[in-house]
């Protein structure tokens, strides 16, 4: 295996794509995938602001961090959050190498941290891997409010990344925190159903999500069995499919980015509860638009025109609750959610990784 620059990927020396022998394809795979994460960080782009190293005080987390340089102080910057996979094939340090020139061209911040639950070769029992994701969520949610409390960050354009077992990482917390990260990106991802179901209570079929893998990936199974389960919870990812194996390229996922700002206003239904009376429920928005008109419809036949209202269902149900909203220019968009009542309280942490 050897790294093609020009064509910023790993390939094999005879270049080409053989089955394996019966009865070793598990072993084959792991070298492959040993030999692919284990591609040199290319770029050439300049970075002239230094790389900040930190430690979240919150969860004791090191995490790296790239404000550019040049950009006025006054402007808020998107956020972008990388996740690293598979130690010593990837690191923070890796991915802040890899994203830092882009950053700097482009104008956005970045957060690498170090994370304990990506681990892709030989990742431990779901009760065990489920723990550790639980842990990197609160590191990296602890993390973004760090970083929005000393820079000017664009809370509508926060964004998560991750690369081969950082996919681990980014599902987990990002399905769980639709109302944080406007959208997703999996380059090359490892993926393990029993480690996203925690996140189904969570899911916003309007969070944008991208997959990208290689045709000769060793990984591909897993982002396309990924793909199908985004797809089965009604979300649609944005497949990217790209000839060779692992790539360590990042401009495709800000493209994705760049394309989700531009052509989906975000718009995040928040719902809580009143803790006073079972049955009521208030509702709110995050978004990326200035709405000028509301309209609730909380799915008993009731509505309000406020922007952030409040509601007492008279009897328990699923309600399906919409919103419409309008812009000054008169342009309409709508979000529904649905709604136990009474409503089921959510922890925190999966319930799954208390278990022995």
């Amino acid at each position: 295996m050897v790294y093609d620059q020009r064509a910023g990927r790993c390939r094999s020396v005879a270049g080409a794509r053989r089955s394996p022998p019966p009865g070793i394809g598990p072993t084959l795979a792991t070298l492959t995938l040993v030999c692919c994460t284990g591609c040199p960080v290319v770029s050439n782009l300049p970075a002239p602001a230094p790389v900040q190293r930190l430690r979240e005080p919150d969860s004791g987390r090191e995490y790296r961090l790239y404000v550019p340089e040049g950009y006025p102080r006054e402007r808020s910057f998107p956020l972008v959050v990388t996740c690293h996979g598979t130690r010593p094939f990837d690191t923070a340090e890796l991915q802040m190498e890899e994203w830092k020139g882009l950053a700097q061209q482009k104008g956005f911040i970045v957060v690498a941290p170090e994370l304990i639950g990506t681990r892709g070769d030989f990742p431990p029992e779901p009760a065990e891997q489920l723990r550790r994701q639980f842990e990197d969520e609160q590191a990296i949610l602890a993390m973004v409010r760090a970083v929005r409390a000393s820079q000017r960050v664009d809370q509508t354009r926060v964004f998560l990344t991750g690369w081969s077992a950082g996919g681990y990482a980014v599902l987990f917390t990002g399905l769980r925190h639709p109302e944080v990260f406007r959208a997703l990106s999996l380059r090359q991802t490892n993926f393990d159903a029993r480690y996203v179901e925690p996140c189904v209570p969570f899911l916003d079929r309007y969070q944008a999500v991208q997959v990208i893998y290689g045709d000769l990936d060793p990984l591909k199974e897993g982002a396309t069995a990924c793909i199908q389960w985004l797809r089965d919870r009604d979300l649609e990812p944005e497949v990217l499919g790209r000839a060779g194996t692992h790539r360590r390229d990042p401009r495709p996922v800000f493209d994705f980015f760049v394309r989700v700002v531009r052509q989906r206003p975000w718009i995040n239904v928040r719902v809580q509860d009143d803790l006073q009376d079972p049955m009521g429920v208030s509702f709110g928005l995050r978004t990326s638009l200035e709405p000028a008109r509301y309209l609730w419809q909380f799915g008993d036949g009731q509505s309000s025109p406020v922007a952030a209202p409040s509601h007492r269902y008279e009897r328990p149900g699923l309600y399906t609750v919409t919103v419409q909203l309008w812009t000054a220019g008169g342009k309409r968009h709508a979000r529904s959610v649905q709604v136990q009542v009474p409503r089921i309280r959510l922890g925190t942490a999966p319930t799954t990784a208390a278990s022995p």
